[in-house]
């Protein structure tokens, strides 16, 4: 029997985009004779007729499959249930707003033939796209990359291939949410890179705002990073010590200089503003952590499916 190559989109709010995609998709994969293939679209909570034109598509198409979440869970939980649902010798995971070029499909699954098991891609440019966008895109990969404890090169998206042995290891995984971009290097398997330009989105505006890359960001660095843990032992010492040089210095000038140079209350007021901004900040990111491991101890489900679409028909 043919190899499954399986196929996984997220979309939220892409009804314009979503045929295109699945176009370009089966165009491909259509070339690749040797493998059968399955294409799964999981809409997270879509408020536009994203799922009305998953309908339309597999009504016209029994390989493709859809996956309907309640409510929008987020892009890494939208691809945890695509990726969860598959059958496929290897994976490909994808966004579905033609960014990721599906032609580069080819050059993933001939990566895979050589014996790789994870192959990401790498985005070196983006077409059209603002100079703000670049700077902060770059900022932010950076950034993720010096806090985490794996390496996360820029312009490494979720655009790439799993190998069937290496996705079943990561499905077994507990964490939740499942930082992906993380996920691959640590868990040990060699990584190959093919490098693209992302295509100009066709329609619509991006979902990944502000908010959302603080919140991916969020999930790199507690999921993968004690750095921020060490830093605050870190900063908390150099604060114990500069406090304590400046109390020294202080009683020193008040006993032995001038004592009325500093007032007592102002010294105490000042303070005590340092130390309550300081735990404040502290608690916060200790809070983060704990917050991840209450979600994971509660056992609560990453996502509620609220309907499917296709049955597994790749004979």
């Amino acid at each position: 029997m043919k190899k499954l190559i399986s196929i996984v989109v997220p979309v939220f709010n892409e009804e314009k985009n979503v045929t295109l995609v699945y176009k370009g998709i089966k165009k491909v994969v259509e070339a690749l004779k040797k493998y059968r293939y399955e294409v799964v679209f999981v809409n997270d909570g879509s408020k536009d007729g994203t799922w009305d034109e998953i309908e339309n598509i597999n009504h016209k198409d029994a390989y493709v499959k859809g996956i309907r979440l309640t409510r929008n869970f987020g892009h890494a939980t939208a691809l945890q249930a695509g990726l969860e649902s598959t059958q496929g010798d290897v994976v490909i995971m994808m966004d579905g707003d033609l960014q990721h070029p599906p032609k580069l499909i080819i050059k993933l699954i001939k990566e895979w033939e050589k014996g790789n098991k994870i192959v990401n891609t790498l985005r070196v440019d983006t077409k059209n796209i603002g100079f703000f966008k670049k700077i902060t895109s770059n900022v932010f990969y950076k950034l993720l990359s010096f806090f985490s404890s794996v390496k996360i090169n820029v312009g490494e998206a979720d655009f790439r291939l799993i190998d069937r042995e290496v996705l079943d290891k990561i499905n077994n995984l507990p964490e939740t949410p499942k930082f992906y971009r993380g996920i691959v290097h640590w868990i040990g398997y060699e990584i190959v890179y093919v490098p693209y330009t992302a295509e100009e989105r066709k329609y619509g505006k991006s979902s990944y705002n502000l908010q959302k890359m603080t919140e991916l960001a969020r999930a790199g660095l507690t999921s993968f990073s004690v750095k921020p843990l060490k830093a605050i032992i870190a900063i908390g010492f150099l604060i114990f010590i500069t406090s304590s040089a400046g109390l020294l210095l202080t009683l020193f000038y008040k006993f032995f200089i001038y004592y009325d140079g500093f007032s007592n209350s102002f010294v105490l007021v000042m303070l005590i503003m340092v130390v309550t901004g300081l735990m404040i900040c502290f608690q916060g990111i200790i809070a983060i952590y704990l917050v991840d491991i209450f979600n994971t101890s509660m056992g609560r489900p990453a996502y509620i499916v609220k309907s499917t679409l296709g049955q597994r028909n790749n004979a």
